[in-house]
């Protein structure tokens, strides 16, 4: 099957992405249990400023609630977040009709989290990483209503 080169580079960014989360909860999960906890709640706060996860907003809220349990918490947003951007890109990968409806509304109902974040914290990185989220959204709804219109004619 060919696919689309956009279609590609949107696989190949969920893919990065889920192994770069993974990476990243598995660290915490390491030296977390070797007692490094003090030290990974700045890294977690600085975390918290990082221009993309939702899932690290959120975390970064019960990191500033709690400790260590926050550690916790953002290593399981990341396993979360890593799980649906590779549900993602296998449901593009396999052609499935739904799969760029399945990115469109996963990624596309974050939008506005993000417009209030970067109103909170003007950053170049966050309006970039909005604007290629908003790119993807565009681009895969456009598709699918695509191939939606030529499968009915």
């Amino acid at each position: 099957m060919r696919r689309e080169r956009g279609l590609v580079v949107i696989i190949a960014y969920k893919i990065v992405k889920a192994a770069l989360w993974l990476a990243l909860a598995a660290t915490l999960g390491v030296m977390t249990r070797m007692g490094l906890g003090d030290r990974l709640l700045g890294l977690a706060d600085h975390l918290r400023h990082h221009p993309r996860a939702w899932s690290l907003e959120l975390a970064g809220l019960v990191v500033r609630a709690s400790t260590h349990r926050g550690l916790w918490t953002i290593a399981v947003a990341l396993v979360a977040d890593a799980a649906v951007s590779l549900v993602e890109a296998w449901a593009l990968w396999e052609g499935h009709w739904w799969g760029p409806w399945l990115v469109v509304v996963g990624t596309g109902s974050l939008l506005p989290f993000e417009i209030v974040a970067i109103a909170r914290h003007r950053h170049v990185v966050r309006v970039m990483v909005f604007l290629v989220n908003l790119a993807i959204v565009v681009y895969l709804a456009r598709k699918a209503l695509r191939e939606r219109h030529a499968s009915h004619h």
